[in-house]
C-alpha cells in the first residue's frame, strides 16, 4: 500500500494544549501508512524535545509575513502532500490553494471563539476568515464547536468533522505517580492554563476570596501576560499567601494527582485538554459551563462538577466540593471511567481513518 504524505502545520511547539494535540497526532500516526512532515514558523518550544526523530521538519526560520506564505507554498509544491493538516495558522490554507498540487487543506479550529474574533486588526481577521473558507474540511474538537463553526463560516455541516482531543492516559498516570509533598489539613486546589482573559483566573481569585469555610491553597500552573495583574489581584483580595503562581511545569500531573480539586474557570474553550488530563491524573474536576467542551465531557455528580461562569458559581461549587471528600472520591472514580473515551490510541485511529478517507476520496475523484 502506497503511503500517504501528510504535512502538519502549526506556528511552533510551545507548551500549550493545541501544540500537545499536534504533537500526539504527529508522533503516533502509523508510519506504515503515513509519511509525516511538520511545518513550523519557529522550531522552538517545550515540546521540540518530544518530537519523534523520524518527523521531517520544515521551518520558515527568519521569514516574515507574506514571505512565509510564499515559502510554505513552495514547500507544498515540492512535497505534494495529500493532506495539509493545519492548527492555529488558518492562513496556511491560502498557501495550499496557491500551490495548486491537489493537496487537501484541513483546518482544526482550536477554540469556540476562533482566533479571528480575538485577533487585533482587520487584516489578521480577514486572512483568518479567508483561510477558513478555503479549507476543504474543518475538524472541531467538540459538538458545540462544530455548531459554532457552521454558523460563523457558513461551512456545510457535512464538511465539519468532530474528533475529540487525545489524552495519553498511561503516560499521565505514570507522571502523576511521582511523589509530591503537600501539607495536611488543607484543601489543595489547582488550576492550569495560560494567564490570559479567556481562562478566567480573575473570576477564580475573586471566588476564592469568599471561601471561608475551610483552609485552602491554590496553585496556578502556567505563564502569560496577566501574571502581574493576577498577582496584584490576589494581594488586593488578601489571599496572596494562599495562592502560588508556579509557571510552566514540565510535569504538572504529579501535582494534579495529589491535589484535592482541579478547577477550570474559563470563559470559553474548544475542548479543554486540561480537564481530560486532570481526570486521567486522578483529581476531582470542577469546570465552568463555558462554550464549548466541559458539558460534553462532564456529567455533573458522576465524573465532575459544572458551574456558571461567575464568581458566585465558582464559589458555591468550590465550597461544596471542598467540604466533601466522599463526593470528590466519587468524581475521581467517574473521571477515570470517562477518560477512556479519549485515550490516545483511539483518537489517533479516528484521525487516521479521517486522513485516509480524504486521500482516497481525492484519488477516486481524479
Amino acid at each position: 500500500m502506497k503511503k500517504i504524505k501528510i504535512l502538519m502545520v502549526i506556528p511552533s511547539l510551545e507548551g500549550g494544549g493545541a501544540e500537545r494535540v499536534m504533537l500526539h497526532i504527529t508522533n503516533h500516526l502509523d508510519r506504515e501508512r503515513f509519511d509525516v512532515y511538520l511545518y513550523v514558523e519557529r522550531f522552538e518550544g517545550r515540546y521540540v524535545a518530544d518530537l519523534r526523530p523520524d518527523v521531517q521538519v520544515i521551518c520558515a526560520e527568519n521569514r516574515r509575513g507574506f514571505a512565509r506564505l510564499l515559502f510554505l507554498r513552495r514547500e507544498i509544491k515540492r512535497l505534494k502532500p495529500s493532506v495539509v493538516f493545519i492548527m492555529m495558522l488558518s492562513i496556511a490554507a491560502i498557501a495550499v490553494r496557491m500551490a495548486r498540487v491537489g493537496s487537501i487543506p484541513v483546518i482544526r479550529e482550536t477554540e469556540s471563539l476562533p482566533m479571528a474574533q480575538v485577533q487585533q486588526g482587520w487584516i489578521p481577521r480577514m486572512l483568518n476568515r479567508l483561510g477558513m473558507r478555503l479549507a476543504k474540511r474543518l475538524v472541531a474538537p467538540a459538538e458545540g464547536a462544530k455548531e459554532y463553526l457552521e454558523k460563523r463560516y457558513g461551512m456545510p455541516v457535512e464538511k465539519i468533522t468532530v474528533i475529540h482531543n487525545p489524552v495519553n492516559i498511561s503516560d499521565i498516570q505514570k507522571a502523576a505517580a511521582e511523589p509530591v509533598a503537600l501539607a495536611e489539613n488543607v484543601i489543595h486546589l489547582v488550576a492550569v492554563g495560560r494567564l490570559k482573559y479567556q481562562k478566567g483566573f480573575d473570576l477564580l481569585l475573586d471566588a476564592l476570596a469568599e471561601v471561608k469555610c475551610f483552609a485552602w491553597t491554590l496553585r496556578i500552573l502556567g505563564n502569560g501576560p496577566l501574571e502581574a495583574e493576577l498577582k496584584q489581584q490576589a494581594k488586593d483580595r488578601d489571599i496572596s499567601e494562599q495562592v502560588e503562581f508556579m509557571g510552566f511545569q514540565q510535569n504538572p500531573y504529579a501535582l494534579l494527582g495529589k491535589s484535592d480539586l482541579f478547577i477550570l474557570s474559563s470563559r470559553w474553550e474548544g475542548l479543554p485538554n486540561v480537564v481530560l488530563e486532570a481526570m486521567a491524573a486522578g483529581v476531582a474536576v470542577l469546570a465552568t459551563r463555558c462554550p464549548t467542551g466541559p458539558e460534553e465531557i462532564i456529567t455533573p455528580g458522576e465524573n465532575g462538577a459544572l458551574c456558571a461562569i461567575s464568581v458566585e458559581g465558582l464559589r458555591d461549587q468550590i465550597e461544596a466540593l471542598g467540604a466533601s471528600a466522599k463526593l470528590r472520591d466519587t468524581l475521581v472514580e467517574g473521571g477515570r471511567r470517562r477518560i477512556r473515551d479519549f485515550d490516545l490510541p483511539q483518537i489517533v485511529q479516528q484521525y487516521e481513518h479521517f486522513f485516509l478517507g480524504l486521500a482516497e476520496g481525492e484519488a477516486e475523484r481524479h
